[in-house]
């Protein structure tokens, strides 16, 4: 079974390579046409065993689903859907400290987060509800008045959600 599955993959291989010289897809190489060839062949004759026996049935039949699942690759690596696939990679980790983040920084974090709490313990049981009601979204008597002076406690950080709404 093995040798007649070799001796039948050797008869295609031209079919294989003629596609391969036919078509681009991205990240294959000369194997993996050969291995998604041998797969699509293996289907192909476990469906048509007699195709083993019959080379120009063989040619045709093979060549025909082979060009249709490289086809099939082929939209998909070109759908919309999977365009982040597309997206190229590049390395930046010996200059990651240069690239800005949207984000506050974890140090950056952990000191805003102190400030914050500092500024919690110093209010008194109703400036805290209404504290929570400010980081909740909420509108109240007093909002603006608390955001000026949260913001003058966290000038040091260049936040846009403590920007007046």
């Amino acid at each position: 079974m093995e040798e007649d599955f070799e001796i039948a993959f050797n008869k295609v291989k031209p079919i294989i390579f003629k596609l391969q010289r036919c078509y681009f897809i991205k990240l294959w190489t000369r194997e993996d046409w050969q291995q998604e060839g041998m797969l699509v062949l293996h289907q192909l004759l476990k469906e048509h065993p007699e195709l083993a026996k019959d080379d120009a049935k063989l040619y045709v039949y093979f060549k025909t689903r082979f060009s249709n699942y490289i086809k099939d690759v082929l939209r998909q690596q070109e759908s919309q859907k999977r365009r982040f696939n597309k997206m190229p990679y590049d390395e930046i980790s010996e200059v990651a400290h240069c690239v800005s983040s949207a984000g506050m920084q974890l140090d950056e974090y952990v000191l805003f987060y102190d400030r914050l709490t500092a500024y919690k313990k110093g209010l008194d049981e109703n400036q805290k509800e209404q504290f929570e009601r400010l980081v909740a979204g909420e509108r109240f008597l007093g909002r603006q008045k608390m955001l000026k002076d949260l913001k003058k406690k966290l000038s040091d950080f260049d936040d846009t959600s403590l920007r007046e709404q």
